[in-house]
C-alpha cells in the first residue's frame, strides 16, 4: 500500500545521497556471528524471533514519473537513527518496501543500477546493525497505477515479464546471497488487475507463476539463498482471496537446502477498511471500545464501524492459522494499520486515539496469538489520516501509546492490551497560528506551502516570490506577502503584491491558503473570496484538506487536482488576495 499525500510543487528535487557502504555485521562479534552462514532460523521458531513487524514505507518504494526517489513522497532518508529508533521501541523486524521502475535497463539485459542496488544494501545493513529480521520485495512495479509499473497480471506479453522479472530477483539473490536468514526476500506487493473484484483466472495464474519463477530462481544463486526464507503472496494480498477457492497456490520448493519449509505466506489486513484506511472521518470508531465510547460518550452510533470488528479480524486470521500455520508454513501480515481520525470528533479526541490504539493491538496480539507474524505499515506521514508512529526527521515516537500496545501485545499474544491503556492528550493550543498564501504561475514562479521540505517555512526562500533565470537560477522578483495571524474565529487575508503577474504568464497552475497548524474536521472555512487587483471573484467550491504534516490547506485553483472547480479571472499587475472566513478555532488557538 501507498499512502501518498499531494505534492504541493512540479518543481520538486531530491538527490539520493550514498553513504559509505556499512560491512553486514560489522556492529560487533554478534553481529559476525550473526551472518558466517550458519545460522538457521526453524520453522518453528520464525515467527516468534521475528516479533513486532514495522515498516519503512513509502520510502524506498517512493517514484516520482516512474523513477525511484527516496525523497520524492515526502519523507527523509532513510537512516540508521530512524532504524535504531524503531529498533529501541520494541519492533524485532523490519519490511523494506523497494521499487525498481526505471533503475532497471530494460536495454541491457534488465541489469538494475548499481547504485540503486548498494542503497538498498545500505539500509538493510541498518536493520543488521541491530540484529533484527529485514524484508525487501519488489513493490511498486506491480501497480497499474504506477508509471512505469511492469509487473502486471494484465500485461500483454507475459512471456517479457516473466523473463523480466527472472533477471531482477536473480540480481537481487546474487547481491545478498551471503547475508543469513535475518534476511527475508518477499517476491511481490499487492499485485492484482487493479479492479476490487474476483481474480480472473488467468491473471491469478500468471501470479502464481510469477511465485515459482522467484523461488526457483533464488534457490539457483545458491550460498545461503538455498535455505533463506522466502515470502509470497496471493492476490493483492487478500486473505480471501489467498485462503478461498480462486486459484492461488503455493510455490513448489525443491531448491531448498533445509530440512524443513522456508516458505512464508504474504498478506495485508486493512478491514474494515472504512475505518482503518479510508479517507474521511465518517467510520471513527471501532469494536467493543468504539462502542463503550458511543455509550459514554455520547458518539454517534453511525460514527461506528459496522461489519469488521473483533469477531471478524479473528476469523480472518484463523483461516490462515488453520490453512497455513498448521500445516508448517508461517504467515507474516506485512501490512496493516489504521489511519489517524483523531480530529473527527473534536470532543473525544483522545478516545478517537486509544481506540485506534486498541485496533491496532487487538491486530497484533490476535496474530501473534495464531503464530503469525505482524508487521505495521508507517508510511512516515503524522497527521490527519496518517499511519506514521515516528517523525522520521527526530526519529521522535509521534504514536507511543500505539507502539506501546503492538509491542506488548506480541510479546504477551494479547489482543486485549489496548483496553487498559490510556493516552496523552494531543489537544495543545497556542496563543496565535498563521495563514500563508501559496501560488504557482504558468511560468512557475511560486511560493511553496508552509511545510514544503525544500521551499517551505524552514528554508530560505519561504518568504521569495521566487522566478527562474535562463540557467536555473533562483530569482526574488522582490514581492511582498500578506500572511495572516489567526488568534481566534473571523475572517483572515492573505496576499502577495509588487509583481505584474500579467506579464509571467496568462494563468495559474495553483492558488492556495497553508497553515502552521492542524486541521480538525469542527473546522469550518466560508466566504473565501479572491481579488486579483481591485477586482472580486467569489470561490464558489475551494477544497478544504490537509498538507502531508496534517495542517488545515485550502486548495482554490489547482490545475493538477481533477477535484478543484475551474475559475474565471484575469491575472492582476499587482497583487493577488485571498479573504476566507474561520470558524472552530478553539482547538489550535486559546
Amino acid at each position: 500500500m501507498s499512502k501518498t499525500k499531494k505534492i504541493l510543487s512540479l518543481l520538486c528535487s531530491a538527490a539520493l545521497t550514498l553513504s559509505a557502504f556499512v560491512g553486514c555485521g560489522s556492529k560487533d562479534s554478534e553481529s559476525e556471528e550473526k551472518n558466517d552462514g550458519n545460522f538457521t532460523v526453524s520453522v518453528a521458531d520464525i515467527a516468534a524471533d521475528m516479533g513486532a513487524g514495522w515498516n519503512l514505507g513509502n520510502t524506498l518504494e517512493a517514484n516520482s514519473g516512474g523513477t525511484p526517489i527516496e525523497t520524492a513522497w515526502g519523507n527523509p532518508e532513510a537512516s540508521q537513527e530512524m532504524i535504531d529508533a524503531v529498533a529501541e521501541a520494541g519492533f524485532n523486524t523490519v519490511r523494506v518496501p523497494v521499487s525498481y521502475l526505471s533503475k532497471i535497463d530494460d536495454a541491457n539485459d534488465y541489469t538494475i543500477d548499481e547504485e540503486w542496488l548498494d542503497r538498498i544494501e545500505e539500509v538493510v545493513n541498518y536493520c543488521y546493525n541491530n540484529d533484527m529480521y529485514v524484508i525487501i520485495n519488489i513493490h511498486g512495479d506491480g501497480y497499474n497505477s504506477v508509471e512505469g509499473g511492469w509487473l502486471l497480471v494484465n500485461g500483454d506479453d507475459q512471456d517479457t515479464i516473466k523473463e523480466k522479472y527472472e533477471a531482477v530477483w536473480r540480481q537481487i539473490a546474487e547481491r545478498f546471497a551471503d547475508y543469513d536468514e535475518h534476511l527475508i526476500f518477499e517476491s511481490m506487493n499487492e499485485v492484482f488487475n487493479g479492479e476490487y473484484s474476483d481474480p480472473p483466472e488467468e491473471m491469478y495464474a500468471n501470479l502464481v507463476e510469477y511465485n515459482q519463477i522467484f523461488v526457483d530462481t533464488v534457490r539457483e544463486t545458491g550460498s545461503n539463498n538455498t535455505h533463506r526464507w522466502l515470502m509470497v503472496p496471493g492476490w493483492n494480498t487478500d486473505i480471501n482471496y489467498t485462503c478461498g477457492d480462486y486459484g492461488f497456490e503455493m510455490p513448489t520448493d525443491e531448491g531448498n537446502s533445509a530440512d524443513e519449509n522456508r516458505l512464508l505466506l504474504s498478506v495485508h489486513c486493512y478491514d474494515p477498511w472504512d475505518y482503518a484506511g479510508q479517507e474521511d472521518t465518517r467510520t471513527y470508531l471501532w469494536g467493543d471500545m468504539g462502542q463503550q465510547i458511543v455509550e459514554v460518550n455520547q458518539a454517534s452510533p453511525n460514527a461506528k464501524a459496522s461489519w469488521g470488528e473483533e469477531e471478524y479480524v479473528e476469523e480472518q486470521l484463523q483461516k490462515l492459522k488453520t490453512q497455513y500455520v498448521d500445516q508448517g508454513i508461517p504467515v507474516v501480515i506485512g501490512e496493516y494499520g489504521c489511519i489517524d481520525k483523531s480530529s473527527a470528533n473534536s470532543g473525544i479526541i483522545d478516545e478517537i486515539t486509544l481506540n485506534r490504539v486498541y485496533y491496532d493491538g487487538f491486530v497484533a496480539g490476535t496474530a501473534a496469538s495464531m503464530g503469525i507474524v505482524p508487521v505495521y505499515w508507517d508510511n512516515g506521514y503524522n497527521g490527519n489520516f496518517g499511519f506514521g508512529l515516528f517523525n522520521r526527521s527526530t526519529y521522535e515516537q509521534t504514536q507511543p501509546e500505539i507502539i506501546e500496545a503492538i509491542v506488548t501485545a506480541v510479546r504477551d499474544k494479547n489482543p486485549e492490551v489496548g483496553m487498559s491503556m490510556t493516552v496523552t492528550q494531543k489537544t495543545e493550543t497556542q496563543s496565535e497560528v498563521h495563514a500563508y498564501i501559496g501560488i504557482q504561475t504558468q511560468a512557475y514562479t511560486f511560493r511553496n506551502s508552509y511545510t514544503d521540505g525544500t521551499y517551505g517555512a524552514d528554508s530560505e526562500w519561504f518568504n521569495t516570490l521566487i522566478k527562474w533565470g535562463e540557467d536555473d537560477e533562483i530569482i526574488d522578483t522582490g514581492a511582498v506577502f500578506e500572511d495572516a495571524t489567526i488568534t481566534g474565529d473571523g475572517t483572515y487575508t492573505v496576499g502577495v503584491s509588487g509583481y505584474d503577474f500579467s506579464q509571467d504568464s496568462e494563468g495559474l497552475n495553483m492558488l492556495f491558503i497553508s497553515t502552521d497548524f492542524p486541521y480538525y474536521s469542527t473546522m469550518g472555512i466560508k466566504d473565501v473570496v479572491l481579488y486579483c487587483d481591485d477586482t472580486e471573484y467569489a470561490v464558489k467550491n475551494p477544497i478544504v484538506s490537509t498538507d502531508d504534516a496534517g495542517n488545515l490547506y485550502i486548495e482554490i485553483v489547482n490545475i493538477y487536482n481533477t477535484d478543484t472547480s475551474e475559475m474565471e479571472y484575469e491575472m492582476p499587475t499587482d497583487s493577488f488576495e485571498v479573504s476566507f472566513t474561520i470558524t472552530g478555532t478553539d482547538m489550535v488557538v486559546g
